[in-house]
């Protein structure tokens, strides 16, 4: 029986993400360089940024915008002030029947918003704030993070012919759109 090689897809996965202010960022930059330096290799495999949906084609600017008033509303819910939340440790798997990205990250109490279909092709079930790929060392608690300021964009990711299959990715991030202010 011949050994099976991984190929990376040639053409790219697309998403359409949640992405923090730098603030909040930071908090979670800091949490995948302690988990790099347990042993966690997947930690730099994915920006700091959480899926919404799988999509066929990019948003346009004005489904960007829907994403975004979405997700506001959804922050703007009774008692939580316009913030979002991560709370501890979940897992997204990508396509769930045969996982091409397994995603671990803080759960984020926001709902996902309903994005149009087409393009959207697969809406994620909860919004993971992404620390990296595979899951982490059981023995590094996620921080506590929050915050109110964060954008939506379109993100092309691609595996690498070079480097560790599963781990080694690149990613390019379109023009985002904020979130509105909380009124």
């Amino acid at each position: 029986m011949a050994e099976h090689i991984y190929q990376p897809p040639m053409n790219p996965v697309r998403f359409v993400v949640l992405i923090p202010h730098r603030d909040a960022a930071g908090i979670i930059e800091d949490y995948k360089r302690r988990l790099f330096r347990a042993g966690a290799i997947g930690a730099y495999s994915f920006p700091i940024a959480a899926p919404l949906a799988a999509v066929s084609r990019p948003f346009t600017p004005a489904e960007l915008k829907a994403e975004a008033y979405a997700l506001r509303e959804s922050s703007g819910a009774e008692g939580k002030d316009g913030k979002i939340a991560g709370g501890g440790l979940q897992i997204l798997r990508y396509p769930p029947e045969e996982p091409v990205f397994t995603l671990f990250g803080l759960s984020l109490d926001a709902s996902p918003p309903n994005p149009p279909s087409p393009p959207a092709i697969y809406r994620f079930p909860s919004l993971v704030l992404c620390a990296g790929v595979f899951p982490p060392c059981p023995d590094i608690p996620p921080p506590p993070c929050f915050f109110r300021a964060a954008m939506v964009a379109n993100m092309a990711i691609r595996p690498l012919a070079s480097g560790t299959a599963g781990y080694s990715f690149e990613w390019k991030i379109g023009v985002p759109v904020w979130l509105p202010k909380r009124k």
